[in-house]
């Protein structure tokens, strides 16, 4: 089985803005950018997706190799998991 990660619904605002992602995490009334490779992948982290789907969508969307854009992913998702704002089984 292939996990899926995806950004929490609760509490989490954010808008599109001249191809960047402005969040409001709620609960702690804190505001986040995401820059241009990051909103390439947040649509698809809203719904949910594989780690395997982020990197090819990131590939594609900028001529990376698998393996680039798969470290890229990875630390993008580092940081989200960091900043608590992926879902979680309590969710």
């Amino acid at each position: 089985m292939t996990d899926r990660v995806q950004l929490r619904r609760a509490a989490l605002e954010w808008r599109l803005i001249d191809g960047e992602i402005v969040a409001l995490d709620t609960r702690r009334s804190l505001f986040l950018a995401v820059n241009r490779t990051g909103a390439t992948l947040w649509p698809a982290l809203t719904h949910g997706a594989t780690r395997e789907e982020l990197s090819r969508t990131l590939a594609e969307a900028f001529n990376l190799s698998p393996e680039h854009a798969a470290r890229d992913v990875h630390s993008f998702l580092v940081t989200l998991e960091e900043e608590g704002l992926l879902a979680s089984e309590a969710d």
